[in-house]
């Protein structure tokens, strides 16, 4: 407990630190653990070793942030693979990392490994994205999730509370007034639906400074129709479990890559950068994670960047937009919306409590009273403790709905860049 206070100590001091280091200084730094990456993985890591000697990658010649198109890009079915034995620096007891597993968008369960280092400089990355709008210690942090995050408490500083993102916006709405948050985070669809549906005699009880909206999508629009209601600054934020954070908003609204973090390529169809201003496949590189790196790997997400420089001063790059992380919602009979991300975090919880029930599923919304999951059974899959996931959507669904299940040797994804494992169909 002492030796992870004391890490995530100096990881504060260092993260909020390097916000001010000056880009060109920056990069240069970047530059060196990218390099660093690279070649201890290289040394250290069975799959990396195996894959630049087979691709004829001289590893002597990775010498500056310009040789990092000679690496092949990676891709989360390798890393799923290979994990633990070939894909985990060579000595390290996993046991004593950080596990996780996620399924993002494309509905296969990826594991991953961190070390407590590492985990604990990814928290404080997280912790620099509220300081950087406006959040001190004293504050209240509440969040919409759908798991709770475990975090020191030191009286009254750094308190936290968690709202389920599993329970009906009534529920939601009664915690909410019952903590009173200073900063309230959380998915942009849920926080977009507690805001069309809170009343203003309970608004008048409310004095929420800031709100942080993640883990999806969320248009101009809506972040701006949250801000009225509630009388507060919105700000985005996008990272991925595996890679941590990854850029956003600062003050001035405008979305800041955290290059002390990941180094993001930004690439055409060909594998060449693409110009300012035009949209390109984002490629990520960690620089912070020596036990499990992930190098020029692919997620499938699409952004532009910009060579603007931000009023508000702070020393990382700018991304001017990115794209690819809306998933469909689900239209009910009654002309109900379902964020497909309420259905993916029941997936999600399910796969973490049942690793080996599924190897892969697609949920697709034939007709507003229709849904089909297609599923690749897992090695354990059991009738019953599926049968439970689909009770849940039917409660989440809350209306007459019929579920099908239709089992498949694997899913077709049409040859699509984004892989996603909820679709809705109604209306295309």
């Amino acid at each position: 407990m002492i030796r992870h206070l004391f890490l995530l100590f100096i990881a504060a001091i260092k993260v909020h630190i390097n916000q001010f280091i000056p880009l060109p200084v920056q990069k240069k730094l970047s530059e060196k653990r990218i390099l660093k990456t690279i070649h201890h993985a290289y040394d250290t890591i069975p799959y990396y070793r195996e894959k630049y000697d087979k691709a004829g990658v001289d590893i002597k010649s990775i010498r500056s942030i310009r040789d990092l198109k000679k690496v092949p890009f990676i891709t989360k079915d390798e890393i799923r693979e290979n994990f633990p034995d070939k894909i985990v620096k060579k000595g390290v007891d996993i046991d004593k990392c950080h596990y996780s597993a996620t399924t993002g968008s494309t509905g296969r369960s990826l594991p991953f490994v961190f070390s407590q280092k590492t985990f604990a400089y990814y928290m404080m990355t997280s912790l620099r994205v509220y300081t950087m709008i406006g959040y001190r210690p004293w504050h209240k942090l509440v969040y919409v999730k759908y798991t709770a995050i475990k975090t020191p408490r030191f009286g009254p500083f750094f308190r936290t509370a968690h709202i389920p993102s599993t329970i009906t916006i009534g529920e939601q709405i009664a915690m909410l007034l019952k903590e009173k948050p200073d900063l309230l985070v959380g998915y942009a669809s849920l926080i977009y639906e507690i805001a069309q549906r809170i009343t203003t005699d309970q608004l008048q009880t409310l004095h929420i400074k800031i709100i942080g909206v993640n883990s999806e999508m969320s248009t101009q629009d809506q972040r701006d129709f949250i801000s009225q209601r509630f009388g507060c600054p919105v700000y985005d934020e996008y990272s991925t479990e595996e890679t941590w954070m990854i850029t956003s908003q600062c003050k001035k609204h405008r979305y800041h890559l955290f290059i002390d973090n990941v180094w993001v390529e930004f690439l055409d169809k060909d594998g060449n950068d693409v110009l300012p201003g035009e949209i390109g496949e984002m490629v990520l590189t960690t620089t912070r994670s020596d036990v499990m790196p992930f190098i020029r790997y692919r997620i499938g997400d699409l952004g532009r960047y910009t060579h603007e420089k931000c009023s508000c001063h702070l020393g990382f790059p700018l991304i001017e937009s990115f794209d690819g992380r809306a998933d469909d919602s689900f239209i009910l009979p009654s002309g109900k919306y379902i964020s497909s991300l309420k259905v993916l975090n029941t997936f999600t919880k399910f796969i973490k409590n049942h690793l080996h029930l599924m190897e892969e599923f697609k949920v697709i919304q034939e007709q507003k009273d229709l849904i089909v999951i297609y599923l690749v059974k897992g090695k354990e899959y059991d009738e019953t403790v599926f049968q439970g996931l689909i009770d849940v959507l039917h409660g989440i669904m809350g209306e007459p709905v019929t579920i099908k299940l239709a089992f498949v040797e694997s899913i077709d994804y049409k040859g699509s860049i984004k892989r996603k494992a909820i679709e809705s169909r109604v209306g295309k």
